[in-house]
């Protein structure tokens, strides 16, 4: 009996742990895709004193930055905060800054 329950135990946590593993491979990347011809739901002005970013899953964002900009879609499943320089290009106004990434408020009831 112990034997049968620990088989059943073990089956388990290989299934979920297929099934985490599973999700996160849907997402080709964890904070989004470049949207260069998407048309922007906003556009985020940068510069030297940004401190932090709050934007919401599946929304476009163009980001500007004197000449500079970059449109990016935050299409993922996991809410996170991340460096700004994670998705920025290289040279782009403060890398520093924090994204805050929320869940969309159309599937939130």
């Amino acid at each position: 009996m112990k034997f049968n329950l620990f088989v059943g135990t073990v089956c388990s946590a290989l299934f979920m742990s297929l099934a985490a593993a599973n999700s996160m491979a849907q997402v080709s990347d964890p904070y989004g895709t470049v949207a260069s011809q998407a048309l922007p739901d906003r556009i985020v002005q940068v510069d030297g004193g940004t401190k932090f970013i709050n934007v919401h899953q599946g929304e476009v964002i163009k980001f500007v930055f004197q000449d500079q900009s970059f449109t990016w879609k935050f299409d993922t499943f996991n809410r996170m905060s991340f460096e700004f320089g994670v998705i920025a290009p290289k040279n782009f106004a403060n890398s520093k800054a924090v994204i805050y990434l929320d869940p969309n408020p159309l599937y939130t009831g």
